[in-house]
């Protein structure tokens, strides 16, 4: 039988003392992932983003990769005239508007991207990563973290989502799936030659 001294190194284990610091930094990750979630770009603004500063890059390549599976689960039409989203700027897109946003609101996506790279060992007890999974797994992982218990795994699922269809609904390539044909005034260089 142990001992009362023992009980609240437990304790501590089980449900630790919430500090001043954890708090605030969980209420930080929060406003972030809330604020990814009502980001708006209009498409035509980012798809010129994508194009704006090729050498440079907010992602490295493995979250380049998970960010790429992410969006093309998440924005899988079903159409067959639908472009891939590796045959699209849509990636390029993200990554450039990540780069220019506030450094407290994008610095939590590298990690959210890792958390959802893990997240079928982590959360759903499958011995594979996220990338590795078939579609059908794929999207019962992303339906795990739509629905999860967890506000900020919900959270995180709605700023990476809102991400994910800014950069596939920016493309000029998906435009006509949606009926949308393009900005009413082109950009000059967009403009054909008048003879």
């Amino acid at each position: 039988m142990p001992n009362d001294r023992s009980a609240p190194g437990l304790r501590a284990l089980l449900a630790p003392a919430t500090t001043r610091r954890g708090f605030l930094r969980l209420a930080g990750t929060t406003a972030a992932f809330s604020a990814l979630a009502q980001l708006r770009v209009m498409p035509a603004t980012a798809a010129g983003l994508a194009t704006a500063a090729v050498g440079e890059r907010f992602f490295d390549a493995a979250e380049t990769e998970i960010l790429t599976q992410l969006m093309a689960r998440m924005t899988d039409t079903g159409l067959a005239e639908a472009p891939r989203v590796r045959d699209t700027r849509a990636v390029a897109t993200v990554d450039a508007v990540c780069r220019g946003l506030d450094p407290a609101v994008s610095g939590v996506l590298p990690l959210a991207l890792r958390l959802f790279e893990w997240g079928p060992l982590l959360f759903d007890l499958r011995l594979a990563r996220f990338t590795q999974l078939p579609d059908a797994e794929q999207d019962a992982s992303l339906r795990s973290w739509m629905t999860s218990r967890l506000a900020l795994r919900r959270t995180a699922f709605l700023g990476v989502r809102n991400l994910c269809f800014m950069g596939w609904y920016s493309q000029p390539e998906v435009w006509g799936l949606i009926g949308y044909q393009g900005p009413l005034l082109r950009r000059a260089a967009d403009e054909p030659a008048s003879s």
